[in-house]
């Protein structure tokens, strides 16, 4: 398995010299392989730092329980530094109305992505690759949503996605290295595990080489998938301009590029969950012209010209902070002040000091107000000064939110920003003395 991963990572350019990783490890099988085989290689990689991160989703209780205490010992014999966060996926999922495993899932990643390391490597594998692209399948997904997990997305790395579940369980065994089963793997009431216990061993009882098979088949639709995309990215760019696009080119493509450009201006335009009808419906509008809802983004297509508008127009606004002991109202939302001392500082995990900002270094007056266009920010913890359009665009907020989320600054600059976190300049740190936090008063949806 060692020398397959090392080719992945490698062929991939998963890793950087002196990248810090952070490891979702449960305590199964193919995270602590994972977990195991970066530790061992990580001089050989040159990796400056591993952290293991175990995510307890309150759903299965006491044996959630043992599974952080299990992968706490691991990483401690391991020599590894070990995180441990909680949420509450049933809560959670009963709130929103998400599946269990579509809540856990993004709760997950809203951990993952907390800590800021410089790559976060996550232990699917080639079964996975198969398990996920029957799941998309069944669920009617097109060439390119049939390609499954990706070898890279952002700074999440997948070393294991060549390596079999089968050559996972030799490694464990090469190296003496014990694991623990989630119980809800061995359940066929998820569609996941009915495909990996019932259709996957079908597969293989009807072609021995099925394995192979999917290789080529995936193969094939990479290299299909990447001229598609070459071109559909070749008719935007004679489409786009200043957030809009001219519908020309679009109406005289192929219907296979113009889906295919359709669904990348939604994704652009910040829609999430884009569904068939989504690009059908802005495809009409493309060809006859008119407006059409989707997902609360207003889409217009008129004289040549497809737009996206807001749903509510909130003013240009700038409301002063006098008081860090108030609630302050502002046209985009109310929000309530939380004071920390430095004795409330070492009590609070650190994971969640991207929310809190020195009063000591506040420059001049504070204020909540909108956005400017083309203003920039650098996060804490993150190495690159982003706009807050590529911010927006980067965790897929709807258009017709992007006004109402509050703009937090200072004579400098951007102090805060809601949803992201505070200014690399404005975090907290050792020497702290005294910190606040603005939470909102309600849902951003509700105002």
């Amino acid at each position: 398995m060692t020398d397959k991963v090392i080719e992945t990572v490698k062929k991939h350019n998963m890793i950087s010299r002196g990248d810090k990783i952070g490891v979702g490890v449960s305590g199964g099988a193919d995270s602590v392989s994972l977990l195991h085989f970066l530790v061992k290689n990580k001089t050989a990689l040159g990796v400056e730092s591993i952290t293991a991160v175990h995510v307890n989703h309150k759903i299965r209780g006491e044996e959630a329980d043992r599974d952080m205490l299990f992968t706490k010992k691991l990483c401690e014999a391991l020599g590894v530094a070990f995180e441990a966060v909680t949420v509450d996926v049933p809560k959670e999922a009963e709130k929103t109305g998400e599946s269990l495993e579509t809540c856990a899932r993004r709760l997950r990643y809203a951990v993952f992505e907390s800590f800021g390391f410089d790559k976060f490597a996550t232990a699917h594998n080639l079964n996975d690759r198969m398990e996920t692209f029957f799941f998309n399948l069944s669920r009617g997904a097109s060439a390119s949503g049939l390609l499954s997990i990706p070898y890279v997305r952002g700074n999440y790395i997948r070393p294991l996605l060549d390596t079999t579940r089968a050559e996972i369980e030799e490694y464990l065994t090469e190296n003496g290295l014990t694991y623990i089963t989630d119980s809800t793997n061995n359940c066929d009431d998820y569609t996941r595990n009915r495909i990996r216990h019932f259709l996957i061993p079908q597969m293989f009882e009807l072609n021995p080489s099925f394995q192979r098979a999917f290789l080529k088949c995936e193969s094939s639709l990479e290299s299909e998938n990447a001229y598609i995309k070459e071109e559909t990215e070749k008719l935007l760019n004679g489409c786009r301009k200043d957030n809009v696009y001219y519908i020309e080119k679009l109406k005289n493509a192929h219907e296979v590029l113009r889906f295919r450009a359709i669904s990348k201006i939604l994704k652009e335009q910040s829609v999430n969950d884009i569904s068939r009808e989504h690009i059908e419906l802005l495809d009409r509008i493309i060809l006859h012209g008119g407006k059409a809802s989707v997902s609360g983004n207003t889409a217009r297509c008129e004289r040549g010209v497809l737009s996206f508008g807001e749903a509510e127009n909130i003013p240009d606004f700038c409301v002063f902070v006098n008081d860090f002991t108030d609630s302050v109202k502002t046209p985009c939302g109310d929000f309530k002040i939380l004071n920390f001392s430095k004795k409330d500082l070492q009590n609070i995990h650190k994971h969640t000091f991207n929310n809190l900002i020195d009063c000591d270094k506040i420059i001049g007056c504070l204020k909540i107000r909108s956005r400017i266009p083309g203003e920039s920010v650098k996060l804490y913890k993150r190495k690159v000064t982003k706009t807050l359009k590529g911010l927006f665009n980067e965790k897929k907020i709807p258009v017709s939110l992007r006004r109402k989320i509050a703009v937090l600054a200072d004579d400098e600059g951007i102090v805060w920003l809601e949803g992201f976190g505070v200014s690399e300049r404005c975090a907290v740190s050792n020497d702290t003395d005294r910190a606040i936090e603005f939470t909102r008063i309600g849902d951003l949806n509700e105002k």
